[in-house]
């Protein structure tokens, strides 16, 4: 009897010191593990920009990795921002070739007509290739439903899946996208408040010319994450489906 005891508790220890997937209560397909760790991963929108390099810089400073979802930009800034991601061993990753969600949305095809033109855009320019995506606005925007379907993102998703595409949404809004008026204090607050009570923050920030903001306020808001614990990494074809 001790001794199935004694071998139960071995089992059960051992179950407990590897990694597992689990669903988390926002919805969010994450990976945990025995250590606990409170990951925060800062995921760039639109770009590259103007603010590509400062924004390197300042994630270089910090020894931190970032994720990057690009758009196709031909723009000699653009060059030099697509290359020292890369260089500087950031994830780059597919958003959107328009950002024009009119046309995006209209249909299905219309959708994965776009993503065709980013993905050629980026291997045929810099030798790229990646199934990892964002999609424009989320994956329960609005805008699918305006100009398209009810259904729309679910038969895309449907597709993506097929084809072996893994997609990442957020479940922090830094709110830098909303205009770039809002201001600094209202980045860094969006996001620590949001960082609150949670073991994995997924940000959502934006790497767009006219987002000033961003640039400034990220230094601050990496040393606030920092005092709540978080350790940081970039999203990668290894790790779960960030879902709303």
């Amino acid at each position: 009897m001790k001794k199935s005891i004694i071998l139960l508790a071995l089992v059960l220890l051992l179950s407990f010191t590897f990694t597992i997937p689990i669903k988390a209560t926002n919805g969010m397909d994450l990976l945990t593990s025995h250590s606990n760790k409170k990951m925060a991963y800062l995921t760039f929108d639109d770009g590259p920009s103007i603010n590509t390099i400062p924004i390197l810089n300042i994630l270089d400073e910090y020894n931190i990795k970032a994720t990057f979802f690009v758009m196709a930009n031909n723009s000699s800034y653009a060059k030099s921002g697509y290359k020292e991601m890369m260089k500087r061993g950031h994830t780059v990753a597919l958003h959107t070739y328009s950002h024009d969600f009119s046309k995006i949305y209209r249909t299905k095809e219309s959708y994965f007509s776009d993503l065709g033109k980013l993905e050629r855009f980026l291997e045929d320019h810099y030798n790229l290739r990646t199934k990892m995506i964002r999609f424009p606005g989320g994956s329960k925007n609005k805008s699918s439903r305006q100009y398209g379907s009810s259904h729309l993102m679910r038969d895309i998703i449907e597709e993506l899946d097929a084809k072996g595409y893994t997609y990442y949404d957020w479940n922090i809004d830094s709110k830098d996208g909303i205009s770039p008026s809002i201001s600094e204090n209202t980045i860094i607050t969006s996001v620590l408040n949001g960082a609150k009570n949670k073991n994995i923050a997924v940000i959502l920030l934006h790497d767009i010319n006219s987002m000033k903001n961003t640039v400034r306020a990220l230094p601050d808001l990496i040393e606030g994450l920092k005092e709540q614990g978080y350790v940081f990494d970039v999203i990668s074809p290894n790790i779960h489906e960030f879902k709303y």
